[in-house]
């Protein structure tokens, strides 16, 4: 199920950031052109990216990108946190490093930020994927 949802998050993200930054003209840190397109699509969050998961939202702080998520039919006590990011992590870094569409904001060094949280809305889990993890 992991990398299922590993692969589509993966395929959403791809597609929605190339809108965004193909659209801007970004120097070294994300621009308010950005920020606007990111809040035009929260406007539609939440959503479901598939059966398991409702994508809740995305946040640029500075260089960050936060993306935050809902395991819809996940309970925090039900979850290998130390399996998840095992599964997911990896995955997430070779989709960086290997999407050319992202080039741009792997040059301004952007940090890649995930929050889960289970259906009741109870933290699961979240990583970040630095510029020195897709910069290897």
């Amino acid at each position: 199920m992991i990398f299922i949802f590993q692969k589509k998050i993966n395929a959403f993200f791809i597609l929605f950031f190339s809108a965004v930054f193909i659209q801007c003209n970004t120097s070294e840190k994300i621009d308010n052109k950005a920020l606007m397109i990111v809040n035009k699509f929260n406007e539609r969050c939440p959503m479901m990216i598939d059966s398991e998961t409702r994508m809740d939202g995305i946040d640029i702080k500075n260089n960050n990108i936060i993306y935050k998520f809902t395991l819809i039919n996940l309970l925090l006590e039900n979850v290998d946190t130390s399996a998840f990011n095992r599964n997911l992590r990896l995955g997430i870094i070779n989709s960086i490093k290997e999407n050319i569409d992202l080039d741009e904001l792997k040059r301004i060094n952007s940090v890649f930020e995930y929050y889960y949280k289970d259906r009741e809305n109870k933290f699961i889990y979240s990583f970040k994927i630095n510029p020195e993890d897709y910069n290897n």
